[in-house]
């Protein structure tokens, strides 16, 4: 399988990595960036490297496009002639598959894709949305976003806007409860490094657990809550404060922003 990414910043890392590691060979694999530092890690792996895919001296199976949301139409249109006979994997954030397919004439083999940055790890988990009609271009998809963790299909586009919203933005959630939790232990006396082993391992810890689980979280929860005692004073105070409340609210913005990008980016080609 050769594959082209478009864009070399970290999730095309992710993934170039997560291939590698698969047993896929370097020479099949290639990145295009205009960025001579981003070029720069790839090429030391192995992979070619250029600035513009006319300069990519292999007809890819797949293209992955991996640049940001406001520099995609841009991107294919200054690679259109070259994408017409592969898969395209967007893991652009927002933009639908509709507008990828206008930029390219049509374009009838596209899969939509959102990823997450613990991907880096080979933790990644993904949503992923199948606008393609050719047979064996979903499992050359999953062929791709399995090597660096688990993905789900969703039936609708819509809701890769809520995976988005979910996993793709809900690492930077879990690091800022971490940053809250250690900041908490900090105020409460403990040494910095404490602070941070004590956060970091409960973080883990706890959503190891929970996975190995087959009781929903609230089950768990109320395990460790004992009437009257410590863990039921810190969640109370969550509740007078409406925390979840606030966590579901942040969610559906993010959800919301996902679905304006298209209507920020998505446009239709000039």
């Amino acid at each position: 399988m050769k594959v082209v990414f478009i864009g070399g910043g970290n999730m095309a890392l992710a993934l170039v990595s997560g291939l590698l590691e698969q047993g896929a060979k370097p020479g099949d694999l290639s990145v295009v960036d205009i960025s001579v530092e981003a070029r720069e890690k790839f090429e030391v792996m192995g992979l070619s490297v250029s600035s513009t895919f006319s300069d990519v001296n292999f007809v890819p199976d797949v293209v992955i496009l991996a640049v940001k949301p406001q520099h995609l139409k841009e991107a294919v249109h200054s690679h259109a002639s070259s994408l017409k006979n592969s898969l395209i994997i967007s893991i652009v954030a927002g933009i639908p598959v509709a507008s990828i397919a206008d930029w390219l004439d049509d374009h009838e083999r596209i899969v939509r894709v959102m990823p997450n940055t613990p991907a880096l790890i080979r933790a990644g988990v993904s949503g992923m949305y199948n606008g393609s009609k050719t047979i064996g271009d979903r499992e050359l998809a999953e062929a791709v976003v399995s090597s660096v963790g688990q993905y789900v299909w969703c039936e609708t586009e819509s809701l890769i806007d809520a995976v988005t919203a979910v996993s793709g933005s809900g690492p930077a959630y879990v690091f800022y409860f971490i940053e809250a939790l250690e900041a908490a232990a900090l105020e409460l006396g403990l040494t910095k490094d404490a602070a941070r082993l004590l956060s970091l391992e409960t973080f883990l810890g706890a959503s190891r657990l929970a996975a190995r689980s087959e009781e929903a979280p609230s089950v768990l929860r109320n395990r460790v809550t004992s009437k009257g005692g410590t863990t039921a004073a810190a969640l109370g105070s969550f509740e007078i404060d409406k925390l979840k409340e606030i966590i579901v609210k942040g969610v559906k913005r993010a959800n919301s922003r996902s679905t304006e990008l298209a209507r920020d980016y998505g446009g239709k080609k000039a």
